[in-house]
């Protein structure tokens, strides 16, 4: 089986993912994406990842993506977003590798899009109420809510802009996911049991 998990930043769900994978037995998919698009693409994790930053300007991208020293940035805008599409195709392609092997967990990434609806597959979007992630978020960093606030803004706005230009779907939108999950009302550990039960159903 495969399972992809989307998410609302602070509800708790790379934990759960994880407790999912190791409940499972399942490879958990996650930071080594990144890794295996630079290998290809021959240039660092962080120069993949600030690609995947449609949250800000295509010309604040080219710097930040200068500044990391990419050996496949010339010197103009063109060149920038020929290099977000090529770390693109590539994300989508590792993540068809990935689901192609089984058995695995795939966090974010717009997993969901590229997988799909499939008999093998369970797509799981995690969401919390504003106010508890907040809350989360403010304990876990020891931040205070007024940061914890502006970080979840930020990244929950990233994802949606992410999904939108990519994948021309509304993030969080039920119909694109099999199953979704309120962690703040379950928990995180019923909510890890949830996922593991579902896919033994499905499988």
């Amino acid at each position: 089986m495969i399972v992809t998990i989307a998410n609302r930043y602070g509800c708790g769900a790379l934990e759960i993912g994880r407790t999912v994978a190791r409940s499972l037995g399942y490879e958990f998919v996650d930071e080594q994406l990144p890794v295996v698009v630079a290998k290809r693409l021959r240039t660092s994790p962080e120069a993949v990842e600030s690609a995947e930053e449609t949250g800000t300007s295509v010309g604040s991208r080219v710097l930040r993506v200068l500044e990391l020293g990419t050996p496949e940035v010339g010197g103009g805008v063109q060149d920038a977003v020929s290099f977000d599409e090529e770390c693109l195709q590539e994300v989508r392609q590792a993540v068809r590798e990935f689901a192609a092997r089984g058995s695995v967990v795939i966090f974010g990434r717009g997993a969901n899009a590229i997988v799909g609806r499939r008999a093998d597959a369970m797509r799981i979007f995690m969401h919390a109420p504003r106010g508890w992630r907040i809350e989360r978020i403010s304990a876990g960093l020891g931040v205070d809510r007024a940061t914890a606030t502006a970080e979840i803004d930020r990244i929950d706005r990233a994802r949606e802009a992410y999904m939108r230009a990519y994948y021309d779907i509304s993030w969080g939108d039920t119909s694109h996911y099999d199953m979704t999950i309120d962690t703040a009302a379950f928990g995180l550990a019923e909510a890890a049991a949830l996922v593991v039960r579902a896919v033994e159903l499905r499988a």
